[in-house]
């Protein structure tokens, strides 16, 4: 296995363009985040093992290179040892039957849903309840966040200013609570993953669509496909996603360590 050149990231993505595969492999590519590439040939790569530096892989390709298989397991058992998080998206269903013979029953595999977005979301009128006001994510609005907070950008974007630099998304806040809020978790090749939580106290009233309604807008104007993925037991997800103008498209398998596999909170 080799460690691919950053110079090489862009030749990638065509590769990939045209396959349901999650949006921090983009992200990655475009060198939008940090993150790091291994293949099995750096001049006609066939086999992909491509991670975050928050711990969150995908692996992809042809399968069958003993190589490629030792040095995913290698890998993993570094990580474990570590106590690092070891999150891994799996591409195929032949991809998932390899990675329990390579790791045996060390993982726990859990099935999720990609949507493709179909269309925008019905222009309604609503009226956010009195004292709440709608406004871009800011620092200002992370520092009051008690969900998508300052370790949540350093985690995912590498740090604050990072985001705000080159990402985005939408809050309702309630005076200095930030009460919902739908931002972009991943950005890459002009897609935009969607991160959607709001406070217990607060749902219940259209803001979890109202922040993602607006989030899809700001997409839309400027020609970024939205994307959202989900857990398939996770009903409430799946109810906004539709309502959000998002259809089911495939589901695949995530391998992960511990309890947690990710650390953002509605998805």
């Amino acid at each position: 296995m080799q460690e691919l050149s950053k110079e090489k990231y862009n030749g990638l993505i065509t590769l990939f363009q045209n396959k349901c595969c999650p949006t921090f492999v983009y992200s990655i590519l475009d060198q939008t985040i940090p993150g790091i590439v291994y293949v099995d040939d750096q001049t006609l790569p066939k086999s992909f093992f491509i991670g975050t530096e928050s711990g969150i892989y995908y692996i992809a390709g042809e399968h069958g290179n003993q190589e490629f298989n030792d040095f995913i397991a290698g890998f993993y058992e570094a990580q474990s040892k570590s106590t690092k998080r070891f999150t891994l998206f799996s591409s195929s269903d032949t991809w998932d039957r390899v990675m329990k013979t390579i790791l045996k029953d060390e993982l726990n595999q859990m099935k999720r849903m990609a949507f493709s977005f179909q269309q925008k979301p019905s222009k309604t009128v609503f009226r956010l309840p009195k004292g709440l006001i709608l406004k871009r994510i800011d620092e200002d609005i992370i520092s009051n966040s008690t969900a998508f907070n300052r370790a949540y950008y350093e985690e995912y974007w590498d740090s604050v200013s990072h985001f705000s630099a080159n990402g985005f998304g939408f809050a309702v806040v309630h005076g200095n609570h930030v009460v919902s809020e739908c931002t972009s978790i991943f950005l890459g090749h002009n897609r935009a993953e969607m991160d959607i939580y709001t406070l217990e106290e607060y749902r219940g009233m259209g803001l979890a669509s109202c922040v993602g309604s607006e989030f899809i807008e700001f997409c839309l104007k400027n020609g970024i496909i939205p994307s959202w993925d989900c857990d398939v037991c996770n009903k409430s997800s799946i109810a906004l996603a539709t309502k959000l103008g998002f259809k089911a498209k495939i589901q695949y398998s995530i391998f992960y360590s511990g309890k947690s596999y990710m650390s953002s909170k509605a998805r």
